[in-house]
């Protein structure tokens, strides 16, 4: 029982260090993360045709992968899931 009281005030002792962290980076704006996703090769060269781009203005799920600010910073960085959308749009394309 005592270590289970020590573990707690730990944890929230650091939940408050973590908040009050005056070294952490501010985190980017919503609106910058899209404009870097919009900006990046692989999405210019989706959108330089014409039925990929009409499928990334229109289609709902394409917005759900950068939905949020999470989604959005992890499209930014995570190879994998940008191979995602892009495999996404193409399948979508060649449905029409």
């Amino acid at each position: 029982m005592f270590l289970i009281a020590i573990l707690v005030v730990v944890a929230i002792f650091g939940e408050i260090l973590h908040r009050l962290n005056p070294w952490k980076k501010p985190e980017p704006a919503y609106e910058e993360l899209v404009e870097q996703i919009k900006q990046a090769d692989w999405y210019q060269e989706l959108w330089q045709h014409k039925e990929y781009r009409d499928i990334l203005e229109n289609d709902p799920h394409v917005l759900a992968f950068y939905s949020g600010t999470y989604e959005a910073k992890r499209l930014l960085t995570n190879r994998g899931f940008q191979l995602g959308l892009i495999d996404y749009v193409k399948v979508q394309a060649a449905k029409k």
